[in-house]
């Protein structure tokens, strides 16, 4: 753990408004995207022709089609050489992992910073040059993560593309047998993984473990463009590449769906994101006038809270403001419609508020 009292709070202003600039760009740039999007999907289930495996390419060449079924991977076997590891599957991934030093940092009310650190496992080198000292990572492994994928997957009388077989996930871990895996010297053989590590269950700093992961899928379905006897992506009239890849034997409606369902998932996730750049933005804007209010005995703490609160609600109207400006700017017809909608309940609610007022009973 280490601590940093260097205020830093002009470039801490700086920051703050660079973070609130990029997180409006951002909230604009991704409801934009969400319409061009959605105008990509209507148009998909306009479009696309449902077909089987055994349908004729030149029948269907330059259409945007729906497509699954059992595929079959001609390749013999796909090889992670260096490892001698090789399996009959669509892709293989070698997953390389290093037990490193993790820093945390926790600001604190009088700007200050706080450091932790963890050790982990993680894919990929995580540079510590400026850690606390005693906390140093390897700057360089032997070996690093890789991916490989067979040539030729058919789908009945179509092939893959490339594209598509990359989008074929490797859910399956790798078992290791004495035959089936090139251990190289420093290295031994402990479960899934391939390590350097004297123990596993405890392990040490630059310690490396390797394992691999494959494609187990048995059907895929895709929505792309016919092209020859295989498939390249279908792009719509709003700019958007489609060469959409799932497991299973899906059809058009099914795949269509699934889409939706991932364009409102990155929509709301990054729109949560464009909202905390935002308001951690606000936060390191005032963090000058929170340091000072934290010399404050207990009236600090408590205005502070208010400061937090009220940005976090100025944060909230910011981003939804952003959101309703670049719906009128893609979307103006619906925005008006919306507002219509508002106003005509509004003041339903109004007139019925008023109308229902009872006039006031005399009593002997």
């Amino acid at each position: 753990m280490k601590n940093n009292k260097n205020g830093g709070l002009f470039a801490g202003i700086i920051m703050g408004l660079l973070m609130v600039i990029g997180g409006t760009v951002f909230l604009w740039w991704n409801e934009g995207n969400n319409v061009r999007n959605i105008k990509t999907t209507d148009e998909v289930e306009k479009n696309v022709v449902e077909i089987t495996s055994k349908s004729d390419c030149a029948q269907y060449s330059g259409q945007l089609v729906a497509i699954g079924g059992k595929f079959t991977v001609e390749d013999k076997t796909i090889s992670d050489d260096v490892f001698q590891v090789s399996i009959h599957s669509a892709a293989l991934n070698r997953v390389v992992e290093i037990y490193q030093w993790e820093e945390e940092e926790e600001t604190d009310d009088d700007g200050g910073a706080t450091y932790y650190y963890n050790k982990v496992w993680h894919e990929g080198l995580i540079d510590s040059s400026n850690f606390q000292k005693g906390h140093d990572n390897p700057t360089s492994v032997e070996y690093s993560s890789d991916s490989f994928y067979a040539q030729k997957v058919r789908l009945g009388n179509y092939l893959l593309a490339s594209s598509q077989i990359s989008q074929m996930e490797t859910n399956k871990d790798f078992s290791l047998s004495d035959d089936n895996v090139a251990i190289p010297d420093g290295y031994k053989g402990n479960g899934k993984y391939v390590t350097n590590a004297e123990n596993l269950d405890k392990p040490q700093i630059g310690d490396v473990r390797i394992s691999w992961k494959y494609n187990g899928w048995k059907e895929v379905s895709l929505i792309a463009k016919v092209s020859g006897d295989s498939f390249v992506s279908y792009t719509s009239e709003a700019g958007k590449n489609v060469n959409f890849v799932m497991e299973g034997n899906r059809t058009a409606a099914e795949m269509i769906e699934a889409m939706r369902n991932q364009d409102k998932l990155m929509k709301w996730l990054f729109r949560l994101i464009g909202f905390l750049l935002v308001f951690f933005g606000y936060l390191s804007v005032i963090s000058p006038l929170t340091k000072l209010l934290s010399y404050v005995p207990i009236l600090g703490n408590a205005v502070n809270f208010v400061f937090v609160l009220t940005l976090f609600l100025l944060s909230l109207v910011h981003a939804l403001l952003v959101i309703l400006i670049a719906w009128f700017r893609y979307r103006p017809l619906l925005s008006v419609c919306l507002l219509a909608v508002c106003a005509v309940i509004g003041a339903a609610l109004f007139l019925l508020r008023k109308n229902g007022r009872a006039p006031a009973v005399q009593t002997a």
